[in-house]
């Protein structure tokens, strides 16, 4: 690669990192517009002890029923029901030994909330007299698909479920007002339109829904009944534990930290320290954008301790590859063929040491909830991430550094070393 090149590239990439880091952490009026324009970090869902939210309690009606088995049973269903719905960082507690307390955070529409945690009734499904035909437990699982560009949820039946529903739809098929009615408790949660007898082992709702309006039925249905009645006792919101401020003030310790390392790493590797710090600038932004884009992702303390174990994984990374390349190099290659030598030799370390820490995540992730599995989805998003910044990212910009100083000044460049040659 030619020096001219080189300089061409670092400038191009400078300018759409630029315009990356603008898009990712600034918000400003958009001229000519009356709307203004919001950085991507403004879109990560924030956790309960950053921005607060909103919590019921559930009471039972009848307390000689409320068990620890059955707490706990209802406990798992509401998990269900939340984690579906994107709330993964709920907190649910339980209060005055028989009471169940939902916490959930960041929420735009309490009244939505409430509707998942409040329906705790059973799941029907019945004609326009009222004639029940078969409830949740015949049904295996229900989800969002997407059919000839709509929304649709799609339910699965149990084999009785299968004979039950379509005795249903035959009935109701006949019927006047062709409407099959899903109940949850004593509230009507949809009224599907039956267009035939149904006797496979699955079947659609479709409608006008929006992603989040299939969702909840969905998972209203797919999370069947809470095992007693529980009567919404008390709900309101809930202000952030640590304050409006934890996010700046953790922001701006996380950009010391970075400008800490990005100064350590100069004056140690020199010029594959600057390619370095441009890949960690990159994964910063990369690692914003998919907390914003991945579903679920909801930022909390534990979660943010998660993204700066992922920062000193991507810096443990490249230390790893450029202590290799300075070996390769000392040994007698050119820089470039050091670059690809060490790079090859040194990427089954970096791999080997990043899947062990990814196997934990998902490990972490798949068995715990709250603020664990928020830590875990993290670290997860930013070990991947930097994984692949580390290997890829920073190995070309090695590259477009080594074509910038002269031969014999690249040594000096790079704090490179040449082996002495042994006396015999």
């Amino acid at each position: 690669m030619s020096r001219g090149k080189s300089i061409f590239l670092l400038i191009l990439t400078g300018i759409i990192v630029a315009v990356m880091a603008v898009a990712c952490f600034c918000s400003f009026p958009i001229p000519g517009s009356i709307k203004d324009y919001n950085s991507v970090m403004s879109l990560i869902g924030q956790g309960i002890d950053l921005k607060g939210g909103y919590y019921v309690v559930l009471t039972p009606q009848d307390t000689s029923e409320s068990t620890d088995d059955v707490i706990e049973e209802a406990q798992t269903i509401l998990r269900t029901r939340l984690d579906k719905k994107g709330y993964t960082e709920a907190v649910i507690t339980v209060q005055d030994g028989n009471k169940i307390r939902v916490e959930v955070p960041d929420v735009d529409n309490d009244d939505e909330v409430l509707e998942i945690i409040g329906s705790t009734g059973t799941i029907t499904f019945r004609d326009s007299s009222g004639t029940v035909y078969l409830n949740g437990d015949d049904i295996t699982s229900a989800y969002v698909g997407y059919e000839e560009g709509e929304y649709v949820v799609i339910m699965n039946f149990t084999e009785t479920g299968v004979s039950k529903f379509s005795e249903a739809t035959a009935t109701v098929y006949a019927s006047s007002d062709k409407k099959l009615y899903i109940y949850l408790g004593d509230d009507v949660v949809s009224s599907p339109q039956v267009n035939g007898q149904i006797t496979s082992s699955s079947a659609k709702i479709e409608g006008t829904f929006t992603y989040d309006e299939a969702e909840s039925l969905a998972a209203v249905i797919d999370s069947g009944r809470l095992p007693i009645e529980y009567e919404v006792s008390e709900q309101r919101s809930i202000s952030a534990r640590l304050g409006e401020t934890a996010v700046s003030k953790s922001l701006l310790a996380g950009a010391i930290g970075l400008l800490i390392i990005f100064i350590i790493m100069i004056l140690y590797y020199r010029g594959m320290g600057v390619a370095a710090d441009i890949a960690l600038v990159i994964y910063t932004l990369l690692f914003v954008i998919f907390l914003a884009i991945v579903p679920g992702v909801q930022l909390t303390l534990p979660g943010i301790a998660g993204i700066l174990l992922s920062i000193g994984m991507a810096v443990d990374a490249n230390i790893v590859i450029f202590e290799r390349v300075k070996r390769e190099y000392a040994g007698g290659k050119t820089m470039v063929s050091a670059v690809d030598s060490g790079f090859k030799r040194a990427v089954i370390t970096v791999i080997d040491s990043n899947v062990t820490t990814i196997l934990a995540s998902i490990v972490l992730y798949f068995l715990t909830t709250g603020a664990i599995k928020g830590f875990a989805i993290t670290l997860l998003i930013g070990v991947v991430i930097s994984m692949l910044t580390s290997i890829f990212i920073t190995r070309w910009y090695l590259k477009i550094m080594a074509a910038l100083p002269a031969q014999e000044k690249k040594d000096k460049f790079f704090n490179l070393k040449r082996e002495e040659p042994k006396n015999a």
